[in-house]
């Protein structure tokens, strides 16, 4: 996806930064054997969020392993053993990533346009083999599939609304999250992941706003603003908005059964409190090291 999700390092406890780095190496591990060795350059922070979700949302154990990867030949690790968790967020990160390279296919032109046709072969392969090893998927899919093309039809309608598309991310980030879990885990993981998806949204519009300014391609706020330049009062705006989305994240997350894992709990609440607000701020006024987090009022404090 993004990249947007992950972690503020310097405030994690070391079993928590080592826990963390476990879940990464374990999904990157997880994608090699369930989409293909090269599905692993497609891995995300932002699915490594997801998978921490999904574990927390089953309540699934984890278990470690010391192992060495081509990326780290000469010093073991401590991964995560493959897991349901894991394999989902696998498999549903190459079903995401082969179904958006469709999109920019239709959309785009010049360089992205080429290299979304040269890596649609690779990319439909890893979405194959996802739905083959796990056809109970191939709904999830569908509805994947229907998100994107609404998506698809907002954007190439110019729609001056940052809502419309960032909802529509969002529904189609809650049937990710919730997929497979029991009715209540489905309904707070569901809630969760929408409201996480309309962060990327708004987000990524923000952090693109000027490229696609310059270069003419659709952006809901650049079409309500008419490419007008972000003043301060309006990244304000935005500021106050992305911060409600974290706040509902927030509440979702209460809801989740965390106390028997309390590193996967440390991990969810440093990206919501100091993560992903201290990216917004990183988008949207260019700070790099600030060090407020977000309280439960949805306000700042160092």
């Amino acid at each position: 996806m993004f990249g947007y999700i992950k972690p503020h390092s310097p405030e994690l406890k070391v079993r928590e930064d080592a826990y963390y780095r476990g879940v990464y190496c374990g999904l990157c591990r997880a994608m090699g054997h369930c989409t293909g060795c090269m599905s692993r350059l497609t891995l995300s922070y932002d699915f490594v969020y997801l998978a921490l979700i999904r574990i927390a949302a089953t309540g699934e154990a984890i278990a470690f392993r010391p192992r060495r990867c081509a990326a780290h030949p000469l010093t073991r690790r401590a991964v995560a053993e493959e897991n349901d968790a894991l394999r989902y967020c696998a498999r549903t990160a190459a079903m995401l990533g082969a179904l958006k390279n469709r999109d920019d296919l239709a959309d785009e032109r010049g360089m992205r346009r080429l290299r979304a046709r040269l890596a649609d072969p690779l990319l439909t392969a890893m979405q194959r083999r996802a739905l083959q090893d796990d056809a109970a998927l191939s709904p999830l899919a569908d509805e994947i599939a229907d998100a994107l093309s609404e998506l698809q039809s907002i954007e190439t309608e110019h729609t001056p609304s940052i809502d419309q598309p960032a909802d529509c991310f969002g529904r189609l980030m809650r049937a990710l999250a919730s997929h497979g879990l029991s009715p209540t885990s489905a309904r707070i993981a569901g809630e969760l992941g929408h409201h996480l998806g309309r962060w990327i949204y708004v987000i990524d519009a923000l952090d693109d706003y000027a490229d696609d300014c310059r270069l003419g391609r659709y952006n809901p706020i650049a079409a309500a603003r008419g490419g007008d330049p972000l003043d301060d009062a309006v990244r304000r705006t935005y500021a106050d908005a992305l911060t409600a989305e974290l706040m509902q994240i927030e509440a979702a997350l209460d809801l989740l059964d965390l106390e028997g894992n309390p590193d996967n709990a440390g991990l969810l609440r440093n990206i919501l409190y100091l993560g992903m607000p201290r990216t917004a701020r990183r988008v949207l006024f260019g700070e790099e090291n600030g060090t407020q987090q977000l309280t439960k009022n949805g306000e700042y404090h160092d």
